[in-house]
């Protein structure tokens, strides 16, 4: 049965390797920019980001054509990592990771994979897999954001793991192996600046001013127009004809003349 003495002892043999197979980069855990790695370990067993790709003076990519371990605790082929920009993208093939040392030999891998890519671009990202089996269980192409697999109680797998930085910087990594909570395994992880004026990424959108609604017009007077009065009083003589038809007799107006010399 598993022992954490066994665990501890295993993991100790991989990194009498690591010294050769994965020697250290210089300030490779500060990700100021975006950047890049297949493979990454901490606890017992310390693996400095390899390929690392580092995107802060432009665009760096970097390879590795394989990558094991003694036991059999991990085996990949065709480590790749670029970045650059407000991009980093990673991907390894042919994945196994095993517990067989752990266990005396025999058991079935950990993580298996024919391929594992993580990429980002502006504060946004994803990853994906292909035939990719975590404890027995089969895993879709493309899993949703932090998707968690526990095997036997002795480990657990976090799929398309996505984290956000305080700093606007994303990071999103394929896999991510945690064993009993002494190691800590990643793999094909890609951090990227986030998005925004000045770095390449999407400015900010604006919302256009909303116009103010229009004035109400003024409701049209109902006000009638006045009606013209009507006189009922006597007539002035000479307004109307007399009875027998004859002309009225004229009504005579105050004047006043100048004399003239």
């Amino acid at each position: 049965m598993f022992s954490r003495k066994k665990l501890a002892g295993a993991i100790t043999l991989g990194v009498a390797a690591v010294a050769v197979a994965a020697p250290s980069v210089a300030g490779a855990t500060e990700f100021t920019k975006s950047s890049a790695f297949a493979l990454s370990a901490t606890g017992l067993l310390k693996i400095d980001p390899v390929p690392h790709a580092n995107g802060a003076s432009g665009f760096d990519q970097k390879s590795l054509a394989e990558f094991s371990l003694p036991g059999k605790l991990v085996k990949l082929n065709a480590l790749n990592a670029q970045a650059g920009g407000n991009k980093a993208a990673a991907s390894i093939k042919d994945v196994s990771v095993s517990l067989d040392a752990i266990f005396g030999g025999g058991g079935k891998p950990l993580v298996s994979a024919s391929a594992l890519e993580a990429h980002c671009k502006a504060g946004e990202g994803a990853a994906s897999l292909a035939k990719a089996n975590i404890g027995g269980i089969k895993l879709d192409v493309a899993a949703a954001p932090n998707t968690k697999v526990g095997i036997d109680g002795l480990a657990s797998v976090t799929v398309n793991k996505q984290v956000k930085h305080k700093d606007g910087s994303f990071t999103v990594t394929a896999l991510s192996v945690s064993v009993d909570g002494i190691q800590t395994l990643d793999l094909a992880s890609a951090t990227c600046a986030g998005g925004g004026e000045g770095d390449g990424g999407t400015p900010p959108t604006t919302e256009p001013t909303k116009p103010g609604k229009p004035s109400t017009p003024g409701k049209p007077s109902t006000t009638k127009p006045s009606t013209p009065t009507t006189s009922t009083g006597s007539h002035t003589p000479g307004d109307k004809p007399t009875a027998d038809g004859k002309a009225p007799t004229p009504t005579p107006a105050k004047a006043h003349l100048d004399v003239t010399g």
